[in-house]
């Protein structure tokens, strides 16, 4: 009986395998059967575009690059973000036909992809490669893909996978304003519109930890979290949003701001308050040659800043000192 059960068992467990190595056979074909959304010289003109645009109904995104860095056209052509971009570039290129569906155009508002539809519009992608345009309609979602087709063309797709992209132009900003390691700065100087100075730095090269220059540690013992969140806060620096300087009324800032680093690099930046909005401006910058150090030093931009990151920037003595008030 036992002898029995065994080979019910590996009779089973072969025809288990066999199902299994079918199913990836049947897999594998069906992956040879698809192809690419985009023909050969689609696919290569995606390595030179100048323009790329986003739109759905009245929203719309348009990015073009300039020295070969992208810039977002409505905000002035400040950066866009490369890893946004970049995830933007490679959905297009993985995007494979598994399917083709109607090429009647009557289906085509039922499907989503009506061009022309005032109440669901379609995403629209146009890709400008010189004088080469390749626009795609994205359509309703079906299973884990999505229906698609060119602009230009009746035939629907459907493609492996969904496509998805923000059409809001902020959050393609690349906000990373500064990104200078913590263990790499060495001094800081906070100076406030009324003349309060702070000197922080720093025991030898690797530490972490600033504290006030020219005061006993044992004074200021527990508070070094408080201390490191001001300078954090600047060489950490994400912004809100971004504008011209030149389109904000910038007078006397309400506090400086200067970092250098053991490597010799320097920092310099001003917080503004307009109208009870804060304004941070990158005053200079400088880093020696072998320094690869990413600040966004370019001085047309102001970078507004949130409620959390101004409380650390403006924080005092009284702060950082317990029993201390401020004169």
């Amino acid at each position: 009986m036992k002898i029995k059960f065994v080979a019910i068992l590996a009779v089973i467990t072969v025809l288990l395998v066999v199902v299994a190595l079918q199913r990836q056979a049947d897999d594998r074909v069906e992956d040879l059967q698809s192809r690419s959304l985009l023909s050969e010289g689609q696919l290569n003109a995606l390595g030179e575009l100048d323009a790329i645009s986003l739109s759905r109904g009245a929203d719309q995104v348009v990015l073009e690059r300039v020295e070969g860095a992208w810039g977002v056209v409505s905000r002035d052509g400040f950066p866009a973000q490369p890893e946004r971009v970049a995830a933007l570039l490679h959905a297009v290129r993985g995007a494979r036909v598994t399917e083709k569906q109607t090429a009647d155009p009557q289906y085509h508002a039922r499907l989503g992809l009506a061009s022309e539809a005032p109440e669901a519009p379609p995403l629209r992608l146009q890709l400008n490669a010189g004088a080469d345009q390749t626009a795609l309609l994205f359509g309703n979602p079906v299973g884990s893909g999505q229906l698609v087709r060119f602009a230009d063309e009746d035939q629907v797709w459907l493609i492996n996978r969904p496509f998805g992209m923000t059409l809001n132009p902020q959050q393609w900003l690349d906000l990373k304003v500064v990104r200078i390691p913590m263990e790499s700065a060495a001094t800081a100087r906070w100076e406030h519109a009324d003349g309060e100075v702070l000197e922080l730095e720093k025991g030898k090269e690797g530490d972490y930890n600033f504290h006030l220059a020219g005061l006993d540690l044992a004074e200021q013992q527990g508070s070094e979290r408080w201390i490191n969140s001001m300078v954090l806060a600047l060489t950490g620096l994400n912004a809100q949003d971004v504008a011209l300087r030149g389109t904000l009324e910038l007078e006397a800032p309400v506090l400086r701001m200067q970092v250098s680093t053991w490597q010799g690099a320097e920092i310099a930046a001003s917080l503004y308050d307009i109208a009870g909005r804060y304004w941070l401006t990158i005053d200079d910058f400088e880093q020696p040659e072998d320094s690869n150090l990413d600040v966004n030093a370019d001085n047309r931009w102001a970078f507004q800043l949130g409620v959390a990151q101004v409380e650390d920037l403006l924080k005092r003595r009284s702060d950082i000192i317990r029993g201390e008030t401020s004169e």
